[in-house]
């Protein structure tokens, strides 16, 4: 297609019947060894070469991803670089991509993070080791204010110490513990006084220093006076 001047401004025809007359500003350059080729540029304006690519790439991706790939594997060095240079430049738009996968797979992540520990626990726990005693007082003043704001969390805590203390091999976990008390409508089964009026206690059936677990099973709410006069009895009152 030849060069067409409309008011003045020179342009093209697209070859999409559909497209019509552009500015040459909307044609890419067309070139063979550096030297123009006709009139210099394309036939097809960005926007329709654009969407004749995409459809080609749709109607053979397999061919497309396979030859990708192959390039990607020749070059790894180069893209991990361009990828760095990039990251650097643009940090705040992959921390934002970064939380949005985590949202989204948050699941799938959590669980190839365990199977990656359990495979070198060891390398795990000394990098937590080594982590914590150089920001011991800032992780110890983050726990006191946390367990401030979640007391239940600090119980539950402390209830699992004492379990492993005890070599006890279940547990329990908080929504377990909830709903047990919801069972009982939230009241001591000892003097039967109901929460708020009380503070409900896990106490274990059977003691974990006579060989009780720590599992929902063994559990009972009982005040905590209740639960400090029955001490380490095995009493149900279930």
């Amino acid at each position: 297609m030849a060069i067409v001047y409309q008011n003045g401004v020179a342009g093209k025809i697209c070859i999409s019947p559909e497209c019509g007359w552009k500015p040459l500003s909307e044609f890419s350059p067309k070139r063979l060894l550096g030297i123009p080729v006709g009139d210099g540029y394309k036939s097809r304006c960005r926007d329709c070469a654009n969407a004749q690519s995409r459809a080609e790439y749709a109607a053979n991706i397999d061919k497309y991803r396979a030859t990708q790939q192959k390039y990607v594997e020749a070059n790894k060095d180069h893209y991990r670089e361009l990828k760095r240079t990039h990251q650097k430049a643009k940090p705040e738009k992959y921390d934002e991509a970064s939380r949005k996968y985590l949202e989204t797979h948050r699941e799938e992540v959590n669980s190839r993070m365990r199977e990656r520990r359990q495979q070198d626990l060891e390398h795990y726990r000394e990098i937590g080791r080594n982590s914590y005693e150089r920001h011991a007082e800032e992780r110890r003043k983050y726990s006191l204010e946390y367990y401030k704001l979640h007391p239940e969390k600090s119980v539950a805590a402390s209830n699992r110490r004492r379990a492993l203390k005890y070599t006890s091999e279940s547990t329990h976990t908080e929504e377990e513990w909830q709903s047990l008390k919801a069972f009982y409508n939230f009241k001591c089964l000892r003097c039967e006084r109901q929460e708020p009026e009380i503070k409900l206690t896990r106490d274990h059936v059977v003691p974990l220093t006579k060989g009780g677990n720590d599992s929902i099973d063994n559990i009972q709410p009982l005040c905590a006076r209740c639960n400090s006069k029955k001490n380490n009895k095995h009493i149900d009152y279930r």
